[in-house]
Order: structure tokens, then C-alpha cells, then sequence
């Protein structure tokens, strides 16, 4: 009976440590409403169904992390993204974000460049990792590294096809950048591109399970390792 009864108890821990369909209803609802009294009102919920099952995510997925000697860390106190927007420099006044994120990378602080992303989200979930939006002087060496060596990129690009996936092309310049002869054809895009990463979308049916989770977001970082040793390599 007292077996049953720890299981029972265990069994309650980790479903409220885990996002469920209460997260996406209140997510929804906060953007719906984006409204501080309204998120006063509900400030339980939003820690119940999204912080501590974020939470419980940074620390599983480090924790896999560091065991497989993947180079991402953070902890719950600089890892999860706030869900308050910062309005001071946007037309957008919206005071939530509708979703809820954490970010590691190789240091621990979110100012490192070369990040892993997970994004839990009513309109697409995903997990993505790279060098997004860099600053002009780490965008320019990326560049120039491309240039430079093509067979180098190339093969990180090869790398990353083995494991599923390719670099995102939504960031790029309509022409190539000034400065940049004619290049190898096969790196014109590349050279183009303003942000350096990949991305995964994430099934709802495997945001619900913690273990399926965790086992994605570290499968992802592992493939994505060919990106960011190549990324930490020119900005060193």
C-alpha cells in the first residue's frame, strides 16, 4: 500500500512537472488577453502549467547534456526567457509573449554567441540552435571563413544533412554583401545569409512527454554540433 501510495505520489510529481494541454489553453488565453491584470489573476497557472514544467525541461535536458559532453549549460534563473516583452524600443506594445522559451549555450550567459533554442508555442514549437543574428563584426568573420574555405563549409553542411538537417534560409540578403568577389557558386546563398542556423519542429504529442522531450532536444543538439563547432571556430 505505501509502495502504491509513492508511486501515486511520483507519479503526481511529474505530470506537474511536465507542459500538457493546460500550458497551450493558457498561453492562448494570454495572448488573447495580453493584459497584466488578467495575467495577475492567472499568475498560478502560468506557473504551474509553463514555468515549472520549463523548469523541469532546462534541468533534464543539461542534465542529458552534460552526460553526453555536449557543450550547452544554463540553469532555470538565466535560461528561460521572460515571458514579459520588453516594449521600450518596439511599435509592438504588447506587454506577453504568447509562448514560453529557454536558451543555453557553451558558457552558461545568454550573451555567448551560439545558441540552443527551445520554443513551446501554440502556433509551432521548435527547438533550434546557431548563430542568430550576430553582430555585424561576428557576421562579417563568418562571411569571410565561408569565402575563405569553401570546402570547410561545405563539409560542416554535409555534416549537418547527415543528421536531418540544413541551415535555415529565411535571414539572408536579397544580393550578395559588398566587399565579396563572385564566389563559388555553391556558397552564393551562404554568403548571403544574415543568420546561421537550424531549426526543428516539435510535435505536440512530444512537447507532453518529458523524457520524449528531453531525448529530442539533445538528439537535435547533438546533430546540430557540426554548425556550431564550425561557428565557434571563426569567432574564437
Amino acid at each position: 500500500m505505501a509502495a502504491r501510495r509513492s508511486r501515486a505520489a511520483g507519479d503526481q510529481t511529474t505530470a506537474a512537472m511536465a507542459f500538457s494541454a493546460d500550458t497551450f489553453r493558457f498561453l492562448k488565453a494570454l495572448d488573447f488577453h495580453q493584459d497584466r491584470a488578467w495575467f495577475q489573476a492567472n499568475r498560478e497557472m502560468y506557473e504551474q502549467t509553463v514555468r515549472s514544467p520549463m523548469v523541469a525541461t532546462v534541468d533534464a535536458v543539461t542534465a542529458v547534456m552534460r552526460r553526453r559532453k555536449l557543450p550547452f549549460l544554463g540553469d532555470p534563473r538565466t535560461a528561460i526567457l521572460r515571458i514579459h516583452r520588453d516594449v521600450r524600443f518596439t511599435k509592438d506594445k504588447r506587454p506577453f509573449n504568447a509562448y514560453a522559451a529557454m536558451m543555453l549555450t557553451r558558457t552558461g550567459r545568454r550573451e555567448s554567441e551560439g545558441k540552443f533554442y527551445l520554443q513551446i508555442d501554440p502556433k509551432g514549437s521548435f527547438v533550434a540552435a546557431g548563430f542568430y543574428r550576430p553582430a555585424p563584426a561576428d557576421l562579417l568573420k563568418l562571411r569571410r571563413a565561408i569565402a575563405a574555405r569553401p570546402a570547410r563549409f561545405l563539409a560542416m553542411q554535409t555534416a549537418l544533412k547527415r543528421g536531418g538537417l540544413a541551415l535555415d534560409p529565411e535571414e539572408q540578403l536579397t544580393r550578395r554583401p559588398s566587399g565579396f568577389a563572385e564566389p563559388d557558386p555553391r556558397i552564393e546563398a551562404a554568403i548571403r545569409l544574415k543568420s546561421f542556423f537550424v531549426l526543428r519542429n516539435l510535435a505536440t504529442a512530444d512537447i507532453v512527454d518529458p523524457a520524449v522531450l528531453t531525448t529530442a532536444c539533445v538528439g537535435f543538439a547533438a546533430a546540430a554540433m557540426p554548425l556550431m563547432r564550425f561557428g565557434w571556430d571563426v569567432l574564437a
